[in-house]
């Protein structure tokens, strides 16, 4: 039966599901950045990279990232069907051009230290080394910010590519801490996600599927996280409709103090559509979801949908509601 201390645990746990599903999205706006400005430098030509606004928070990364009309996907994904495939690591600093304005790409010397990978300077602060090489089929990226709220973050990408599908694992570390945000951030990762991107005429479908362990040292949780999710954003006529698909699991361990050892596990098996239809100003949202929460192996309740609403039915008879959005910033 689902005691006060189950339900507890629960709460807890959906509250390291939405970090652990916040960073590893954030991490995929991460790598799109870096691929960007890796793809420009190997193509000789770096005045498209922005420089004016910096790395973003980790729900904007989260948020933009997976968006069907993401850049950040398409990058990754070399939708434009053109690899810029280097034959040497790009080196040296994109920063602003004095003179022009414009983002230039300065050779290693005195000027610039960057003789093994590259350096860029945003104009907000924020410096990011990027290591990037490629070939017509594969990617390797090392990520490291060394200064601004994301210093010490350190992520390093391996990807291999298939037409429209990319495989990418990801490993390394995550940190971000800016003066007056709510949010903190120090989690490790250790996660491989399958990202492919279909287009029709008018519409525009990613789906990502995602299998890895993700801990967030600040919450005290380490997610085991097996879960796809699909996005579909279509229009006909004058009403735009976007579709989103979560199914699968996330398993989350509620660390000790050490950080190391697990004291309980919640898992949240979930398979849920929501459906938003928008003409002009108007707009509607439809909810589908059904799934469970076990607690250390046993089932401890249901989640169900009623009237738009998801609700957690536990077997103490009782009922909570669920909020849906801990699964992912799309939701």
């Amino acid at each position: 039966m689902a005691t006060a201390a189950i339900k507890a645990s629960a709460t807890q746990a959906q509250s390291g599901m939405s970090s652990a599903s916040t960073n590893t999205e954030a991490s995929i706006g991460l790598q799109g950045i870096g691929s960007a400005v890796g793809g420009a430098a190997a193509s000789g030509n770096v005045s498209t990279v922005d420089l004016s606004t910096g790395l973003q928070d980790p729900g904007q990364l989260a948020a933009a990232a997976l968006a069907p009309s993401s850049g950040s996907v398409h990058q990754a994904l070399r939708l434009s069907g053109a690899s810029n495939a280097a034959t040497s690591i790009p080196v040296g600093c994109v920063r602003r051009d004095p003179g022009t304005g414009s983002p230039t790409l300065t050779p290693p010397g005195p000027a610039c230290a960057a003789d093994t990978y590259l350096e860029v300077d945003y104009d907000n602060g924020d410096v990011v080394k990027v290591t990037w090489s490629e070939t017509a089929t594969s990617f390797d990226l090392k990520f490291e910010v060394t200064m601004g709220p994301w210093t010490g973050t350190n992520l390093h990408y391996t990807g291999n590519l298939n037409g429209n599908t990319a495989t990418v694992g990801v490993s390394g570390s995550m940190q971000f801490s800016r003066s007056g945000s709510l949010v903190h951030v120090n989690a490790d990762f250790s996660v491989t996600y399958v990202v492919s991107v279909s287009q029709g005429t008018n519409s525009t479908t990613v789906n990502i599927s995602v299998s890895g362990t993700a801990t967030d040292h600040i919450a005290l949780v380490r997610a085991h996280e097996n879960f796809g999710l699909g996005l579909e954003n279509s229009t006909s006529g004058q009403t735009t409709t976007g579709t989103v698909r979560w199914n699968g699991g996330v398993g989350i361990d509620l660390l000790k103090a050490d950080g190391v050892t697990t004291d309980h596990s919640v898992a949240f098996n979930v398979n849920a559509t929501v459906t938003t239809q928008t003409t002009g100003t108007a707009s509607t949202t439809t909810w589908s979801l059904n799934g469970d929460v076990e607690y250390d192996g046993a089932v401890a309740g249901n989640l169900v949908t009623k009237n738009n609403q998801v609700y957690v039915d536990w077997t103490d008879g009782m009922e909570d509601t669920f909020d849906p959005s801990v699964l992912a910033h799309q939701l």
